[in-house]
C-alpha cells in the first residue's frame, strides 16, 4: 500500500539527544558519570517528567533530595539538556524535501519544557500536520495509547503511515498498531529506506 503520512520520533532522529554528553557537561570531573545518567535520566522521574505528571522544578527538587545534588547544578543541567539538542546532520532538510510531497507528523516522549524550548528555537514545527507529545496526552513510547492517539487524533490510516524512530522498541511498538516501521541510524541511511517504501526523496 502507498505510503502518505510519515510520522518522526524527535530525540535522535531530528536533534540529538545524548544523555552521557549532558552529564559530563553539568558535572564535569563527576567519579561515576553512568551512575548519574542512570540516576536521572534512566529513574522514574525522569519517566513521571515526561508523562506530564511532575513539573521540571518538581523533577530537580526530586533528583536533589535523593542524589544530594545542589539546585543550582541541577538548574544548570537542566538548561544543558535543552541546549544540547541540535539538529541532526541532513534531518532538517529531509523534513523539508517530505514537507512538499507527505503529510508530516511528529510524535515524541518529551517534557513540557523542553518542548517549549525546542518549538521557541527552530522554526521547523510548522512543517508537521500534527505534534504527539507524551507529557501532553500521558503516555510514553511504545505503549499502544500514544500510537492509537495519533491514529485517532489525524484520522490516519495505519497501512498508509510510516514511522521513524531510533530506538528498535518504539518502532516495534508501531508495527504491532499495523504501521510500517524505519530504525533511525542517520539521515543517508533513513533516506534509503524511506525509498524502499517508495517514497520519493
Amino acid at each position: 500500500m502507498l505510503i502518505k503520512n510519515i510520522v518522526f520520533d524527535v530525540g535522535n532522529v531530528l536533534v540529538r539527544y545524548d544523555p552521557h554528553f549532558i552529564i559530563n557537561a553539568a558535572f564535569p570531573g563527576h567519579q561515576d558519570p553512568a551512575e548519574l545518567v542512570h540516576g536521572i535520566f534512566k529513574h522514574q522521574t525522569w519517566y513521571e517528567l515526561n508523562l506530564g505528571h511532575i513539573s521540571e522544578q518538581e523533577a530537580l527538587l526530586e533528583y536533589h533530595a535523593r542524589l544530594g545534588i545542589d539546585l543550582g547544578s541541577l538548574q544548570m543541567m537542566a538548561q544543558i539538556v535543552k541546549e544540547s539538542l541540535t539538529p541532526i546532520p541532513g534531518s532538517i532538510e529531509m523534513l523539508k524535501q517530505l514537507h512538499a510531497s507527505h503529510p508530516l507528523f511528529a510524535l515524541t516522549d518529551n517534557t513540557h519544557e523542553i518542548m517549549a524550548y525546542l518549538q521557541q528555537r527552530y522554526d521547523f514545527w510548522p512543517l508537521f500536520k500534527g505534534i504527539v507529545v507524551s507529557a501532553k496526552v500521558g503516555y510514553l513510547k511504545p505503549s499502544n495509547e500514544i500510537f492509537q492517539h495519533l491514529l485517532t487524533t489525524y484520522q490516519i490510516n495505519p497501512q498508509e503511515t510510516v514511522f521513524i524512530d531510533d530506538l528498535a522498541r518504539n518502532v516495534e511498538g508501531a508495527k504491532m498498531l499495523g504501521i510500517h516501521g524505519i530504525q533511525f541510524e542517520n539521515t543517508e541511511q533513513c533516506i534509503k529506506e524511506l525509498q524502499k517504501l517508495q517514497i520519493n526523496i
